[in-house]
């Protein structure tokens, strides 16, 4: 027998679980879209405004992911919750922002 043939499965080391990519990514998406209106004049104005719309949802879907993600590891010491805990708080950031700018538009708006 080969020695790649007689290692035990048991013995093996646990691969680390990836948990928590989707509210990154999520998360990232949604912040790097409420910087799309301040891309250059020349973007045409469906790429600089369209992604606006989508910026609430995506930070949303990045908090509950994220959630999940942590609900799913909560008794797991080795699993890594630091992905989701960075799509949680990207995502709230997003949703943050954009509910502050809604604020500060009706704000200006009444006083105008």
């Amino acid at each position: 027998m080969s020695s790649a043939q007689q290692i035990d499965p048991s013995e093996e080391e646990a691969l680390p679980q990836v948990t928590g990519t989707w509210s990154l990514v999520l998360g990232s998406v949604a912040v790097a879209s409420t910087g799309c209106p301040l891309l250059p004049e020349s973007v045409p104005n469906l790429l600089r405004f369209l992604p606006l719309y989508l910026v609430l949802p995506l930070g949303v879907w990045a908090v509950v992911s994220g959630g999940i993600a942590l609900r799913r590891v909560r008794g797991d010491e080795s699993a890594g919750r630091t992905r989701a805990r960075a799509g949680i708080t990207l995502g709230t950031v997003a949703v943050v922002t954009v509910m502050g700018a809604l604020v500060w538009a009706v704000w200006a708006l009444r006083n105008i």
